[in-house]
């Protein structure tokens, strides 16, 4: 038996731990598959490969320079170190090898991991190839040379917006031998930021081809449910997947650990922060290299503390917290400690879920469900890379979807990834590029070629306001400089806000999460930390906060109406109805509550005066017959409770089919809709136009109603926790609820 197979059975064996160990699960060890690409290498690239250790390619990897090669756009979708980044490395480095007059540009969502594949297209390309990173840490002083001379620039698609497609013309000389543009970890570009990124890409082709090039698109991810799709959502190109996966992996284990239930009545559990702590401690303790993945900075540095503190001197010595926010400098220098294995451990955030090579983790702990399968895999998978027996162990919060899988581990294991869904399309968010897109080059007819037909309704509008100008027949941006620092490519509807803390940007946020996330006196979290909003003006589109501990925290009181503006589809399940189509949103943030953290109480209640704000997007809904309540036994006086808790599970399960989580849709439940005329409740995208979440919920409604359903069921609550009907960004202040009710509609609606 391996160290790792002991230790787990030395866990079972422990009184205090044996009954949190809900399941074990073991991925016997897989042997490599090889193959040689045609034609062969390069003879100085085969030799720089075979000096590090790389005698032959994988299968995956080798159709995968293949297809690269002969300018196939090409999607690698294949497991969590399984050598993607070295499958477009190597024909990028074969570019310089042949001295071909060619760049490359790569993206990643991350600046850690650009710096980590820096240094593998050194140890690959050697001094035929020139690498260099363009990013916001990158000294301004360095930043003419990379554009006179670098061969391949890896940046980010925040650095691309801003900061090169507005200068493309200083960019001219390596734009137009742009032959690979790699976008790395696409499974991170869903949503809002997603379908910016996609039209970010777009004005990436359209300026290329300006410039005289035609790059080949390489995308990589993670397990996803459709790489082909959204890598061709994501470009607007023709993408062929390659999937068959041909790495090595060593011997798995995978624990789900579910902490221990506290109050049975209102279903509590203990703190998933102080299970993984002791986890965390007793791995460093056996001298097992160990990465905790913590959801916030905030709770990586609890993780940290706590499990310092359990250590003696030596040990504690070893460990380190990661997290954004530190200095470049602290950065790197943890980075380089972490992949050379001089640190024994590191409590992060997911900022090293994605592709880094940190060297031979034994262990990886995943302190609550990190939203996707994708997400658990990417982080499951960062132990196990030098193929020796390794451990994941997932410590599940009280979210509705870490409570799922506690009761349904088989579903982590065998459910095929969700599917990551962007809208390129959304009016908002394409008119924002087609400003930006109008500054970097003249628009033409033919532009629609790249930007999609839908642009070209968004145009008399844009002519006749004023922000664009004609000429000759073109279309030029009229109001001078560029429109890219004011569009966020991380949010919709407008410019979004920006949350200043003493003089110093703290992020940004879009219009609906400001009025109810940031009103006056609301608790804002950032990356875990605490701050109480003092301001939000709306004029200058400021939220003006300050650093504070509370005892408390605030939820809004949303008043909430929807019209049903055009029907997509519709289809019956059982006898109620399901149905997916444009609805109109209206939202109006008219108080606060004060709630104490420990017990929940209601402290205070505070009015706000706030503007009405009213915005189109996507929806899907389920309309059932007045029959199918009777049947149900569910009273008129039970109704609205009854709806509202199916529509609150409805969203907390809904992750498990799309690539989103709880913030990113809303819902309404109504016990009869006026145009409707039945009881009925909506899930909609909450952004402005939508980000493509409905569609999927609409194609996938009856096992989303059957997860709902034992949801409900599974919970061993009394009458409703935040494992099932309460949700914690509720407008209703999660009144009234009620789960019972719940349970019998959908069991009547799923027969």
């Amino acid at each position: 038996m391996s160290v790792i197979g002991a230790v787990i059975d030395e866990w079972q064996s422990r009184e205090d731990w044996g009954n949190r160990i809900v399941s074990v699960r073991h991925a016997p060890r897989r042997p490599p598959r090889h193959a040689d690409p045609q034609p062969a290498l390069p003879p100085g690239l085969a030799a720089r490969l075979e000096a590090l250790g790389i005698g032959r390619l994988y299968t995956h990897q080798a159709e995968a320079v293949e297809k690269i090669t002969t300018g196939t756009h090409t999607v690698i979708a294949t497991g969590t170190a399984s050598g993607k980044s070295l499958a477009y490395q190597v024909p990028i480095a074969a570019l310089g090898e042949a001295g071909a007059a060619a760049t490359a540009l790569a993206l990643y969502p991350t600046k850690a991991l650009a710096r980590d594949q820096l240094g593998a297209f050194h140890r690959i390309g050697g001094d035929r190839l020139t690498a260099a990173v363009y990013d916001g840490d990158t000294p301004r002083d360095e930043r003419a040379g990379i554009r006179r001379h670098a061969d391949v620039v890896l940046t980010n698609p925040d650095m691309l917006h801003i900061g090169i497609l507005p200068n493309h013309e200083r960019w001219r000389h390596f734009l137009g031998r742009l032959r690979i543009v790699v976008v790395d970890e696409i499974h991170s570009f869903k949503g809002i930021f997603g379908s910016h990124v996609g039209l970010v890409l777009r004005r990436l082709r359209r300026l290329a081809s300006h410039h005289g090039a035609e790059p080949t698109f390489v995308f990589t991810s993670a397990t996803i449910g459709n790489p082909t799709e959204l890598a061709s959502a994501l470009s607007g190109l023709p993408v062929v997947a390659v999937d068959g996966d041909g790495a090595p992996e060593g011997d798995k284990y995978f624990v789900l650990w579910n902490p221990e239930l506290e109050d049975a009545e209102r279903g509590t559990r203990a703190s998933p922060l102080t299970d993984a702590t002791r986890i965390f401690a007793d791995l460093v303790e056996r001298d097992l290299h160990t990465i905790v993945f913590a959801r916030s900075r905030k709770a990586s540095e609890l993780v940290y503390r706590w499990t310092r503190d359990r250590l003696d001197a030596d040990h504690a010595a070893a460990i380190a917290p990661y997290r954004a926010g530190y200095l470049p400098a602290e950065r790197r220098r943890i980075e380089a400690d972490l992949f050379a294995g001089r640190l024994l451990g590191v409590a992060a955030t997911n900022a090293l879920e994605l592709g880094i090579d940190v060297g031979g983790l034994d262990a990886a702990v995943i302190t609550t469900f990190p939203g996707t399968i994708a997400s658990f895999r990417q982080q499951a998978g960062r132990s196990g890379r030098r193929n020796r027996a390794s451990v994941a162990v997932l410590v599940a919060g009280q979210d509705a979807l870490d409570q799922y899988y506690m009761h349904h581990p088989e579903d982590l294991f065998a459910r095929t990834a969700e599917a990551a869904v962007v809208n390129p399309a959304n009016p908002a968010i394409l008119e924002s590029h087609v400003a930006c897109a109008a500054h970097e080059l003249p628009l033409v007819p033919e532009d629609a070629a790249i930007l999609g037909d839908d642009f070209e309704a968004l145009l008399p509008d844009m002519v006749g306001d004023g922000r664009l100008g004609v000429r000759e027949g073109r279309l030029y941006w009229a109001e001078g400089r560029t429109p890219a620092p004011g569009v966020s490519i991380r949010t919709a509807g407008g410019s979004p806000y920006r949350i200043i803390a003493g003089g110093e940007l703290l992020g940004t946020v879009d219009e609906g999460r400001a009025f109810t996330q940031c009103h006056p006196g609301a608790v804002y979290l950032h990356q875990g930390d605490g701050f109480v909003v003092d301001d939000l003006d709306l004029e200058t589109r400021e939220v003006r906060v300050h650093p504070a501990e509370t005892g408390y925290y605030t939820q809004p009181k949303v008043d909430k109406d929807l019209t049903v503006e055009a029907t997509a589809a519709s289809r019956k399940i059982g006898d109620a109805a399901v149905t997916h189509g444009t609805v109109e949103v209206v939202t109006d943030v008219i108080a606060y509550q004060r709630r104490s953290i420990t017990t929940g109480e209601v402290l205070e209640t505070r009015p706000l005066d706030l503007p009405t704000r009213r915005f189109t997007t996507q929806a899907v809904w389920y309309e059932i017959p007045d029959a199918v309540v009777t049947a149900a036994g569910v009273t008129p006086a039970a109704l609205a409770g009854t709806l509202h808790a199916a529509e609150h599970t409805a969203i907390a399960m809904l992750p498990l089919f799309a690539i989103c989580d709880r913030w990113d849709v809303g819902g309404l439940s109504i016990t009869r809709h006026p145009q409707l005329g039945l009881p009925t409740w909506f899930v909609y995208d909450g952004y402005p136009g939508g980000a493509g979440i409905a569609p999927i919920a609409y194609e996938r409604a009856e096992r989303h109603l059957q997860a709902t359903l034992a949801a409900l069921e599974e919970c061993p609550c009394a009458a409703g926790c935040p494992s099932c009907v309460q949700s914690p960004k509720c407008g209703n202040f999660n009144e009234p609820l009620d789960k019972d009710g719940a349970v019998a509609l959908l069991r009547a609606v799923l027969g």
